[in-house]
């Protein structure tokens, strides 16, 4: 249940309990294996107060993962591949480099990574709902294209979190953009 402010101070305690507690767990282990009982025994709220807010775990889980990928989504809005690569390059890096930990986690560990693909696949819905090969591709092609452009986006900034993130981030874009748009030549 994402908040509007209009809540009661009880709905908005408790519903910032139950995120709070669920993005410790995702921190600490794997989503399959995190329960609403774990969940509600930590967050100190009883398994019936849980399930008015969300039916399912995976309803919390959705939740998170549109958290992740909606104010991306709005921060390119408008943005295409080819022409605004550099612009979709500079905003995946920045975007994800503001997000914390489990962002981090997430995107990094192979663990997480159906829930990596959701928040990507939504990240880029707007984008590829009505797109169409550039005069002269194939839809094969032009997927091909689409995938190297965006599994190297991933795997940059996966490289970087696992290298400590000692790249500054402007350096980070940079680099990036350079070696997704131009290739290997330096």
């Amino acid at each position: 249940m994402l908040l509007t402010g209009s809540e009661d101070i009880r709905i908005r305690k408790t519903i910032t309990a139950i995120h709070d507690t669920f993005i410790e767990m995702l921190k600490e282990m794997p989503y399959e294996k995190i329960t609403v009982k774990a969940l509600c025994e930590r967050a100190l709220i009883n398994k019936t107060t849980f399930y008015r807010y969300y039916p399912t775990l995976d309803d919390l889980l959705e939740e998170l993962q549109s958290e992740y990928a909606r104010p991306y989504a709005e921060r390119t809005a408008g943005l295409r591949y080819p022409n605004d690569i550099e612009a979709l390059i500079r905003e995946f890096m920045t975007y994800s480099a503001q997000q914390g930990p489990l962002y981090d986690i997430i995107l990094s560990s192979g663990a997480y990574a159906g829930i990596m693909q959701n928040v990507m696949d939504d990240m880029g819905e707007e984008r590829f709902r009505d797109w169409t090969p550039p005069k002269g591709w194939s839809e094969d092609e032009w997927a091909l294209y689409l995938t190297h452009v965006n599994s190297s986006q991933i795997r940059i900034y996966k490289s970087w979190v696992d290298g400590g993130r000692t790249i500054p981030i402007d350096r980070l874009v940079t680099l990036a953009i350079k070696l997704i748009c131009d290739g290997a030549r330096l």
